[in-house]
This record gives structure tokens, sequence and C-alpha cells, in this order.
């Protein structure tokens, strides 16, 4: 018996460790660090722009979750940052379920091997998630995966791992939620309760990664459930009541899971109102489809003059799909029409595609007068700052499930066609192939904020760093990243209300704030009149600064000028220490120019209270 036994169990493990499904995983994940090549090659590097711009932000944001979680603060809103309002990052691509999940990694091997890890994470398991999605469709195992790997590898996922981690990140669990709405509204196989509550789960998931996604993928389930009922009415009827059921439970899941974060971000502080995003001269250009950009390894320069006058930045161009592919989809509508599968994926994708060309048809670089689909959604609540080019990673999805049908019917094909399927599967895969490695940028932080010196200034108190952070200088939120947020800092880059509760990128100005940005610039200093004297400490005042930090500068004449600022407005020079100036022990209200009366907001930090979206009175609550 208990030979017998072992064999069983060995034969059991060898049946799971030889699916197909696990060499796929495999396959995905090797693929995925090829295409990141550089940045594992060198784990002090980034993929994603070198700490400065978005670099920046993401760097902020996957190392705040863990440090507001492991200190009993809200992770949600960003109190060490654009002191003394502080930011709801709700509003801001905020990544609080990858980052907290990954904290451990980031405390034992750092942000750099974070941020490359989820990168990694991002098309590997995108694809992997869409292998076993369409494998409820195609009998081959290789059809599906080869389906999957169009989609997580896109020329649309690869644009975007240039700098928008959290679109790569939310691809992942849109197979996922297409499978299970497709199985509550066609397959219906299983207790519709528990169909209902995965999809709840996954979407409030979803709006701890990326909501933009969120709100695609909810856009094409809606397309998905026109399309069955237009086409198949009767059977759509039929299945209803275990629908409805399905889809009563999913809506309580979901309800359970975002009501905070989404009270947080509706009815906390420092929320926005009006569209953050200008969607009007974002579209995908007609041919953008067929035409590739610079990022495809297979670009022809004609193609490249054609790309070159398309508009917005190559990372928000992602329509295109390529000539095979696209003739792949028109022969598999056209031979397979019949097929539901078939409709319904073409349909959704379609709409899909349609709407990524935004509000008005571009053409050959040229916005023309001819509205198109977005222009009658982009008013919708929570779909208004989104933007439309970025509709192609979602449909994506539908034509490489379309291609996957395609592979696995043409293999029952005689050799002769078989030999043509495959060709031209070769050709589309050859003409959706992204020149990698990406790039991978070192972070290069002062030496001051990762040694022991930055603990000089006393925790959670509050340190000016220049140059300023704000949307057009953002490295200092990499310094303040890798000094484990140990302090607290004016300004910041991130989406946050102006003083009509609009959005803006970056914090409210203010007189120091600006003549900061100027010398950055490279301005000259300006003359410490006492009425300027007075307005610069005021805002000293204001942000409770203790210690005055001048990190490197564009140029070391700007740096010696921010320098010299600082030393007429402190009254004292700096100490030199470990690459940056320092100016320890600041008492604004000491120094000439403070006015007298009550102090304006507090020194230390403030704990925001996890439960509800409200804060606790406290200076950094607006007004």
């Amino acid at each position: 018996m208990g030979g017998g036994g072992g064999r069983l169990r060995a034969r059991a493990l060898r049946a799971v460790v030889l699916r197909p499904e696990l060499a796929g995983l495999l396959v995905c994940c090797g693929l995925a660090v090829m295409v990141f090549g550089r940045a594992w090659a060198a784990p002090t590097t980034s993929p994603n722009g070198g700490g400065v711009g978005d670099g920046a932000l993401f760097l902020w944001f996957l190392r705040w979750t863990p440090f507001a979680i492991g200190q009993g603060l809200n992770p949600l809103f960003g109190g060490h940052l654009n002191v003394p309002d502080g930011v709801n990052l709700m509003w801001n691509t905020s990544l609080p379920l990858p980052a907290a999940l990954m904290g451990p990694v980031t405390g034992t091997f750092g942000l750099p091997v974070t941020i490359t890890a989820l990168y990694t994470l991002a098309l590997a398991l995108s694809a992997w998630f869409a292998s076993i999605a369409f494998r409820r469709y195609v009998r081959s195992y290789p059809a599906a995966l080869l389906g999957g790997l169009v989609y997580g590898f896109s020329p649309a996922m690869i644009a975007q791992s240039s700098s928008h981690l959290h679109l790569t990140l939310g691809a992942v669990l849109p197979p996922l939620m297409v499978l299970l709405v497709d199985d509550i509204l066609v397959g219906q196989r299983g207790n519709p309760l528990l169909a209902g509550a995965a999809l709840g789960a996954l979407a409030g998931a979803q709006v701890l990664v990326g909501e933009e996604l969120l709100a695609f993928t909810g856009i094409a389930c809606a397309a998905m459930l026109l399309a069955l009922l237009v086409m198949f009415p009767r059977r759509v009827a039929g299945r209803s009541g275990r629908a409805l059921v399905a889809f009563g439970t999913a809506a309580a899941v979901f309800a359970a899971l975002a009501a905070w974060p989404l009270a947080f971000q509706f009815l906390g502080p420092q929320r926005i109102v009006g569209d953050i995003q200008e969607s009007s001269r974002n579209g995908n250009d007609l041919y953008a489809f067929v035409v590739p950009t610079r990022i495809m390894a297979v670009t022809p320069a004609a193609a490249l003059a054609v790309s070159g006058r398309f508009v917005g930045r190559v990372g928000e161009i992602n329509g295109y799909l390529g000539a095979p592919l696209v003739a792949v989809v028109l022969f598999t509508v056209a031979r397979w029409w019949r097929s539901g599968v078939v409709r319904v994926a073409f349909v959704t994708g379609l709409v899909l595609l349609l709407l990524s060309m935004g509000e008005r048809l571009h053409l050959d670089g040229r916005i023309l007068g001819v509205p198109m689909p977005w222009a009658a959604m982009k008013s919708l609540p929570l779909v208004q700052s989104a933007i439309p080019t970025r509709f192609m990673i979602i449909a994506n999805l539908f034509f490489a499930l379309l291609l996957a049908v395609f592979i696995d019917r043409a293999r029952h094909w005689a050799i002769g066609g078989r030999l043509l399927a495959m060709m031209l599967v070769g050709a589309a895969l050859l003409a959706l192939l992204p020149k990698v490695p990406l790039r991978a940028e070192p972070l290069r932080p002062p030496l001051f904020f990762t040694g022991a010196e930055v603990r000089r200034i006393p925790e959670g108190s509050v340190a000016l760093v220049a140059p300023f952070p704000s949307a057009q200088a953002s490295r200092a939120m990499m310094w303040q990243a890798m000094a484990d947020m140990h302090y607290r800092m004016p300004g910041g880059y991130f989406v946050g209300p102006d003083a009509q509760g609009l959005p803006k990128f970056g914090p409210v100005g203010t007189r120091l704030s600006g003549w900061m940005t100027k010398i950055r610039l490279g301005w000259r200093k300006p003359t410490l009149v006492p009425e300027l004297r007075q307005q610069l400490v005021a805002d000293l005042l204001r942000w409770q600064v203790g210690t005055v930090v001048v990190g490197p500068m564009d140029s070391p004449p700007t740096e010696a000028t921010m320098v010299q600022f600082f030393t007429e407005l402190l009254g004292r020079p700096p100490e030199q220490v470990a690459g940056v100036w320092v100016w320890w022990n600041v008492r604004p209200r000491s120094l000439p120019g403070a006015l007298s009366g009550p102090s304006q907001g507090r020194a230390g930090s403030v704990r925001v209270c996890w439960m509800g979206p409200w804060l606790p009175a406290s200076p950094w609550r607006r007004s």
C-alpha cells in the first residue's frame, strides 16, 4: 500500500510539474526578464527614468505605502509630501496594493530591485493570465500562450513600460475579470455566488492598482454584454437570473473592499474636481495601427517618417498592431464569423479601438474635424480623466484572443494551409517584436540621503530640499524615498487641488518655492528687501522648516546661486556634507522678517486615522 501510494503521489507531482501552464509561466517570466535585462544586470538602476519625472514618482509611491503601514499612518494620504497639506494618493497612481505586497522586497533588497521586479512581473503575469483565459476558448495551450504573449508584450505595454508602471501592472487582472464576466454571462459552469465574489474581489484589487484600467475593463465588459444582447438575445435572457445573482454578489464584494479607498478619494482631504488629463489631443492616429514607431525592432525608415508625425509622446502612441496581425484578425472574423467567441471578441476589440482614437480623427499627424466615439463618452464620471490611446491595452486582449483562435483552428488544415498559417503568424509576431532590452538608468542620490548623515535630521521633521520638488524637478522625491521617508518635505510631483479645487500637477506656488524654481532655471538670486524677506520667512514658518538641504543642481553655477540665496536668507553659511549643503536647526521664528503670532502648523509627524475617509482635526486638513 505504501509503495503504491508513493507512486501515486509521484505521478500526481509529475502531472503538476509537467502541466503546460507552468511551462508557459516560465516562458513569460523569461521573456520579461529579457525585456528588462539591463536593469537586472545592474541592480542599482531603474527602468523607469533614473529617479526623475515619473521615475521619482513611482519610487516614492513604492516606498511610502510600506513605510506608512509600518508607522501606523494612512497609506492613502501622503503626509510626508506637500507639507503641510499632504497628498490624497487615491487621485494619484500610487499603487498601494503592489507597494504593500512588495514591502518585504523593498526592505530587504531596496527600491531599484522592487521597481524592476514589478515591471517584469507586469509583462509576465499579463501574458500568463491571458493565456489561461484563452485556454477556455482554444484546445491548444501553445496557441493560447502565443495569444497571451501578444497581449502581455504588446507594443502598448512596451511603450508604457518606459514610464507608467500603474498601466502595465493594471493590465495583469483584466484577462481574469473578462473571463469571469464571460462565465457569468455565457458559460455559467459553477456557482454564481463564487464567480461573482471572485469578480468583485478582482475589481476591488484593481482599484488599488490602477483605476484607469478598471474603467477600461468595465467599458470592455459593457461592450461584451451589449454584443451578446444584440447577437444572442434569447440565450442571454435565459441566463439572466444566474447572471444577476453573480453581478449582485460582485457588487457587494467590490463595495466592501473598495468603499474606504473610494470614499477617501472623493470625500477625503485634498480631493479634486474636473479633468486631470487634457485629452482633446490624445488619440491614436488611423495610420498608427499598421505603422510602427521607434520602439519596435522592425521599423523601416519610411515608417519612422510617418510615425514621427503622430501627435503625442511615443509612450502614449499605443495603437500599433501590425499589418500581419490585422490580416489574421480580419481573416478569422470572415472565416469563423458564426462562432460566438469570434463575433464578441471582434466587436469588443473594435469598440475599444475606436475609443482609442480620441475625440477627433487623427490622420497622418493631423487632427481633423471628424468626431469619434470618445467625444460622446469623455465626460462620463470616472473616465473623464482617462487618456483614450490607452484603451488599446485592453483592446489587444481581444485581438490576441482572435490570434489564438486562428492558430488553434489552423492546426487542422492540410499541410499547405498550415504552412501558410505559420508564415502569417510568424510575420505577425516578427512585426510585434520590440527593441529590447529596454533602457535602464542609474539611480544616483547624493550619499547624504543613503548614509548616516540624513539621520541628523530629526525624524519626522520638515526638511526643505532644493531643487524644490515639482512636476518639472522631482528628483528630491527620489532622494526622500531612498532616505526611507526619514523627514517630511514641502512640494512634490503629484496631482492635487489648486485654490479652486481643480486638478493641478504639483503644489500651489508660494513666494519661496517660486524663487527656488527661478534659481533652478538660471535666474539670479533676488535682493532680499524687507518685504520679500518677510514673505520668504513666512513660507518657512508655514512649512515649519527645521532643516534646509541644497542638493546637486543641473549646473554648478545654479547650485552656487541657490547656496548663496539660502545663506543670505538664513543668515549663516551651510555645512557641506556627503554631496549636499545643509543648514541644521533652522528656526524660522528667530529669523529677520519673521512676524510675531501663533505658530502655523506644528513640527513632527502627524498620524492620520485609518478608519474612515476623514482626517482628525490637524493643520494638515484643508479648511
